[in-house]
């Protein structure tokens, strides 16, 4: 039986790490939450996993990322290549090795993570892509075991992660946009259920109250065909572009030249690819390669010291041809 953690913790009226201590630690935990606790547990049927327990002394030295896209997205998405890179190396030097591989859309999204934990075959997890609501994250701190996030949402505040300052990015670039004189911005941001899409959509937001400029919001999926049909579909409606990566603004710039149209576009992330298309994009820089090794770092910190860390690392405007256009 799948049990949501959170189920648990709205049940008895505690946070989610309280029941992770509950089930793991229940010496660290007053007998009178202890009892609500186990009683909430008792009545959903859950029965702890006690060879997941000892997942922490019976160490492997191997940590596995469980990319949740298609291998296809995977190998065409430049972000991953640089991230998977330096966290590879990071865990190496660490004295550990990275076992990768893909979730295919069709399967649960818990289902690789339940074969991996129940055989034992890792001592923790990266998980990427966090969602606002995270099946993985209460699935894995249901089972005690380590793991860290690449995002960060407001629900699981007490979990170790690594992020980028998105909220501060998404602002950066649209203040730029205004001031090159957009009031009417196209925003095609990522997936609605991401929480990097919240953080930047909050950002864009921000700013466009400050300079006065208005901005339609539209959800891709971070690939560069998403960014040339968003762009495509509304054409006429907009003076400007952010988009919430490198690849949908250069997708933009696509549907811009194949239109005859020049606009100021601004993407996010500073890929390689991002300086050698032409015009060459204006872009958030992220220091995505700093994300991987952090995310290493933190992670054999939990596994080794049972200590939580966060990490926000900042962004900075990187501009280039693609705002400067004449309009």
């Amino acid at each position: 039986m799948n049990i949501n953690i959170s189920k648990i913790a709205k049940m008895a009226r505690v946070s989610t790490a309280t029941v992770s201590r509950v089930i793991n630690n229940p010496e660290k935990v007053s007998a009178k939450t202890r009892e609500r606790v186990e009683s909430v547990i008792s009545k959903l049927g859950y029965v702890p996993n006690q060879q997941a327990r000892s997942l922490r002394s019976q160490q492997t030295k191997m940590i596995a990322i469980i990319v949740p896209h298609s291998a296809d997205y995977l190998f065409t998405y430049p972000y991953f290549s640089i991230f998977l890179r330096e966290t590879s190396l990071e865990l190496s030097r660490l004295g550990y090795h990275l076992i990768l591989t893909t979730d295919e859309p069709h399967n649960s999204v818990i289902d690789t993570y339940r074969v991996f934990t129940d055989k034992r075959l890792v001592d923790g997890f990266v998980v990427l892509d966090l969602k606002n609501e995270d099946e993985r994250v209460d699935f894995l701190k249901l089972r005690n075991i380590p793991f860290v996030a690449v995002g960060r949402n407001e629900k699981d505040k007490d979990i170790s992660f690594v992020d980028t300052d998105n909220e501060g990015g998404a602002y950066l670039a649209g203040k730029h946009l205004a001031r090159k004189g957009c009031s009417h911005v196209l925003f095609i941001n990522g997936p609605a259920d991401q929480s990097v899409s919240l953080w930047r959509e909050r950002g864009f937001q921000k700013a466009a109250q400050e300079m006065n400029f208005t901005f339609l919001g539209r959800n891709g999926d971070f690939v560069e065909k998403s960014g040339f049909e968003i762009t495509k579909k509304h054409l006429g409606q907009f003076d400007g572009i952010f988009a919430a990566s490198d690849l949908m603004a250069i997708g933009a710039l696509k549907a811009l030249r194949e239109e005859g149209v020049s606009l100021p576009v601004v993407g996010f992330d500073d890929i390689p690819i991002s300086s050698d298309v032409s015009p060459s994009l204006t872009t958030i820089h992220q220091p995505i390669d700093e994300v991987g090794r952090r995310a290493a770092i933190n992670l054999i910190r939990l596994i080794s010291e049972d200590h939580t860390e966060t990490t926000i690392l900042p962004v900075e405007l990187i501009v280039r041809e693609s705002s400067e256009v004449k309009r």
